[in-house]
């Protein structure tokens, strides 16, 4: 026996081995009792979690999922269990999804990457995942996340797109990365579209037919877009399409199309003739030329088209007028000529220069051209109007004002037409003028269409004798007519008149 160490040394150390050894079998299983807990809640969370839980091989092959893959995907277990777990991504993301897994393992974090999963039913999704080996088994949770993609796309969407027609911003094609790649995708063609007409109707029948038309216009437009084209929103009533690889000569072609098809077919209460495009067209060969040249090259050439087309277009704003029945009705020509006919000779009696009378004669033709802008059912009510529908009435002289001022022949009358149910009193519309501030051609032809309105009758009115009209004309004098006006009317025309 060693010395220094006696036998009741040797029992004591025997005694604490033997305690040591009842230590490490209370401490294992401890931990395995642990172990097993955790491996019960763990089965319990991957049981009731709404995200996706699978074990795969490293080759792919599916061991083990939860249950969310059923009540999400409606994929059952036999169904997945065996097949490769690219087989159900979406094929142009299986690469990127084995280089993020492959990163994942080499990294052993737990790096987030996104994929898009198809369901059973084909239903593509998104889905964020995470990815951990234990042993020889990948681990991964997924999470889906597609309302979360779909709404960065929505926000995407339209931060870079015209709410209005669905075409592109203008800003796009200074910051998207896909037209920065412009320039070097040669030949490089723009067509530059201005939609003549807008303004007319924005201001003649209201802002919700101008949109209207901006919609209908745009969306065939659209109709000609190829993959890799970028149509934009320019302006107001501008449009830039962009052509990446394509000559000139295709862009004139399809430039072409868009003029001569049936894109200019619009469906509205205004008439289809004051509708037109005007175009050009321009293409970059070199790269050292800018898009921003080409474009402005296309605009130029744009404006040459619409300085031609424009005497044909303004001209075309009445013709298009006296072409459709439906507007000559609310315009009424047989009332504008009796009009005209009272009026002209009022301008004679109370001698006013040739040219005057002239004015006023073909101010009276028109003055009523305003009314193609109010709805049929309004115009044609014979029970009394509502207030709204008054106020919708009121308004044809100042669509009037803008109908004729866009056409040259007839620019000269605007004011007039404008002014023609001001009383001299003030209280007239549209602008309240009062006594000589209304153009004495407005006052002439004021007492003019109130006789012929109640002689001939409206739907809303009944119609009155010569007698009865002449008592009404007098008692209207110094408020809403002209007294002079009047008595001229009157003496010299209904009473002693030839």
């Amino acid at each position: 026996m060693a010395a220094g160490f006696q036998e009741s040394d040797s029992d004591k150390l025997g005694s604490v081995i033997k305690i040591d050894t009842h230590k490490d079998i209370t401490v294992q299983n401890q931990i395995e009792n642990n172990l097993r807990e955790e491996n019960i809640e763990l089965q319990r969370y991957v049981s009731v979690t709404k995200d996706l839980f699978c074990i795969f091989s490293f080759g792919g092959k599916i061991i083990k999922i939860n249950r969310a893959w059923r009540e999400l995907l409606g994929y059952k277990d036999s169904q997945m269990i065996g097949k490769s777990i690219f087989e159900i991504i979406v094929n142009d993301d299986v690469y990127a999804t084995k280089f993020a897994i492959s990163e994942s393992v080499k990294s052993g974090g737990l790096d987030k990457f996104v994929n898009r999963v198809l369901s059973h039913k084909g239903i593509i999704r998104y889905y964020e995942w995470r990815v951990k080996v234990f042993g020889n088994q990948i681990y991964a949770s997924g999470r889906d996340i597609s309302d979360l993609i779909m709404t960065r796309e929505k926000l995407e969407y339209y931060h870079n797109r015209d709410p209005l027609t669905g075409m592109y911003q203008r800003s796009f094609i200074q910051s998207s990365s896909e037209a920065m790649v412009l320039p070097y995708q040669l030949p490089l063609s723009v067509i530059f579209v201005d939609l003549n007409g807008l303004k007319l109707i924005n201001d003649s029948y209201g802002h919700d037919q101008g949109d209207e038309l901006l919609r209908t216009i745009s969306q065939k437009m659209l109709s000609y877009q190829r993959e890799g084209d970028i149509f934009v929103r320019y302006g107001g009533d501008e449009f830039v399409l962009l052509l990446p690889y394509t000559s000139y000569d295709v862009a004139c072609s399809l430039a072409d199309k868009i003029k001569n098809s049936n894109t200019l077919k619009i469906s509205g209460r205004f008439p289809s003739e004051w509708v037109s495009i005007s175009l050009g067209v321009a293409t970059k060969t070199g790269i050292e030329d800018s898009v921003e040249d080409i474009i402005l090259e296309a605009d130029r050439l744009m404006y040459e088209d619409k300085l031609r087309k424009s005497r044909k277009h303004k001209n075309s704003i009445i013709e298009g007028i006296k072409s459709n029945p439906r507007l000559l009705r609310k315009w009424d020509p047989m009332h504008a000529e009796n009009v005209a006919d009272h009026a002209g000779k009022i301008a004679e009696k109370m001698e006013l220069e040739p040219y005057l009378q002239e004015l006023v004669k073909k101010a009276a033709l028109v003055h009523d051209i305003g009314k193609i802008t109010i709805p049929s059912k309004i115009l044609n009510k014979d029970s009394s109007l509502t207030q709204k529908e008054l106020e919708q009435i009121k308004r044809h002289p100042e669509s009037g004002y803008q109908i004729l001022r866009s056409v040259d022949e007839y620019a000269s009358v605007a004011m007039i037409v404008l002014s023609h149910h001001e009383w001299v009193d003030g209280s007239g519309y549209p602008e309240k003028l009062k006594g000589e501030d209304i153009p004495l051609a407005s006052r002439i032809i004021a007492v003019a269409d109130s006789y012929d309105a109640m002689t001939s009758g409206r739907t809303y009115t009944d119609c009155k004798t010569m007698e009865e009209a002449i008592q009404e004309l007098r008692a209207c004098a110094g408020s809403q007519f002209d007294p002079e006006v009047v008595s001229v009317f009157i003496e010299k025309i209904l009473l002693y008149g030839d």
